[in-house]
């Protein structure tokens, strides 16, 4: 029998390697506690340099700006313009130090993996001081919470009104007529008649509103959104002056507003909310700036979102614009309240160029696209009957700094005007408008920080 003084060397080796063996183990069972990935995990998309869908510095914004996910989900961004970057930044770290995507052009992708709980911010070293282009990423732990179904898409019936308790007409204090003055009458060439045949459509019913008028005085209004508290406000204005505000829902977080136009046939215009992870879409019926009800709309396939409401085939009812932001494709669905009932292809858009506003600019009845380039300040008017472009037409070129925000018809003469913002100032302006002509101008409320104007 071997002595014991034998085995030492060898005894001392097993337990040696089988140590450093039980210490990997450990360090691996730490690493799934403390890094879960559960088998649900998910990927959220965002968008980088959102082009122009009417609504204040479109071409430099995140969207959604904000997201909350669950460790172990992944956060997918991809380019829709060029020249920007997704930097991380921490107060105490090095700018970069998470993670740096580095300035990258169209198309191209940045995807990352949250392993751990906590809230990380980011920016767009270009344009994150000047422009205010910033994100975060949320992430939490706890069951996610459940996403809203979409209601299967109905066929063509009459409107309903929806199925909220309706809400008191709302009490805002009376609105005092402006001293505006007011604007001369434009001297533009008259209107060329489009050459294109007409399209058979259903004939106009009811009394056409103004868009984005909530309290129904003839005069649009603004919407205002801030990103971070989730609140609207609506700025009551006579032709450029603000006379009143309320204050409007808030919005539940990952969703924004994508248009305002009145579904439910009541006379107010209503919400049209987008979630741009889920693609899903819901209304939400407004009287005033108070929320009446709320209805699901159809869900939009990826890279599409909604970028405006009108009425394109003339029967009534409000529609979705959709924009592709890979193929840069248009596509529009034709609404009965909530419900698709139908859609047809919309014209391609330029690279480079977005949908600023819809609005009626050669007056034939049919809502015409209003384009703008971010990157020249150019406008441009393409004339559509239903979804067809009969014609185009140049606009008048932003000064830098400034942004083209929407259309409406603030100072009622029957032409839709151009609003502007100042992204330095916050100033807002308008610029009256007879076609694609500007004749006159005037400011308009400056905003407050942190709030953004959704467009027209």
């Amino acid at each position: 029998m071997k002595s014991l003084e034998f085995f030492k060397p060898t005894l001392a080796t097993t337990l040696a390697i089988d140590s450093w063996r039980l210490v990997l183990l450990l360090a691996t069972a730490a690493s799934l506690v403390g890094y879960p990935k559960p088998a649900s995990a998910a990927t959220f998309n965002v968008t980088v340099g959102v082009p122009t869908v009417g609504r204040v510095m479109p071409a430099f914004k995140f969207k959604p700006s904000s997201v909350t996910i669950h460790p172990g989900d992944q956060v997918k961004w991809t380019w829709a313009t060029g020249g920007h970057t997704v930097t991380s930044y921490s107060s105490g770290m090095p700018i970069g130090s998470k993670w740096d995507s580095g300035l990258r052009n169209q198309g191209a992708t940045f995807t990352r993996t949250f392993n751990s709980v906590g809230t990380f911010p980011y920016y767009c070293t270009p344009h994150g001081g000047c422009c205010n282009m910033v994100g975060t990423i949320r992430v939490v732990t706890g069951t996610p919470t459940p996403t809203p179904t979409s209601t299967p898409r109905p066929t063509s019936t009459p409107m309903v009104t929806p199925t909220g308790t309706p809400r008191p007409t709302a009490t805002a204090t009376p609105r005092p007529t402006a001293t505006a003055t007011p604007r001369p009458t434009a001297t533009a060439t008259p209107r060329p008649t489009a050459s294109a045949t007409p399209r058979p459509t259903a004939s106009p019913t009811g009394t056409p509103t103004v868009a984005k008028d909530f309290n129904r005085d003839g005069y649009p209004d603004y919407l205002l959104f801030n990103p971070s508290s989730l609140a609207t406000v609506i700025w009551y204005l006579n032709n450029n002056v603000h006379v009143a505000g309320d204050h409007g829902p808030n919005l539940p977080a990952g969703w924004n507003v994508a248009g305002v136009a009145d579904f439910n046939g009541d006379g107010y215009p209503d919400y049209v909310l987008e979630n741009a992870n889920v693609g899903g879409t819901r209304i939400w019926y407004l009287r005033n700036n108070d929320r009446i009800g709320t209805a699901s709309g159809p869900s939009l396939p990826g890279q599409w979102t909604v970028v405006g409401v009108a009425d394109f085939n003339r029967d009534g009812n409000p529609d979705y614009l959709l924009f592709n932001l890979s193929s840069l494709a248009t596509v529009i669905w034709y609404m009965d309240n909530n419900g698709r009932i139908g859609g047809n292809p919309g014209p391609d858009l330029p690279s480079g160029w977005g949908v600023a506003g819809l609005a009626d600019f050669n007056g034939d009845g049919y809502p015409d696209y209003l384009l703008y380039n971010a990157n020249t300040g150019g406008t441009r008017i393409w004339y559509l009957r239903n979804n067809d472009r009969i014609g185009a037409a140049s606009g008048p070129t932003l000064p830098s700094v400034w942004t083209l925000v929407g259309a409406a018809d603030f100072n009622r003469d029957g032409h839709p005007d151009f609003v502007l913002f100042n992204r330095t100032t916050r100033a807002t302006v308008i610029w009256y408008m007879n076609n694609n002509l500007r004749v006159a101008g005037a400011p308009g409320p400056t905003l407050p920080t942190g709030w953004e104007l959704i467009g027209h």
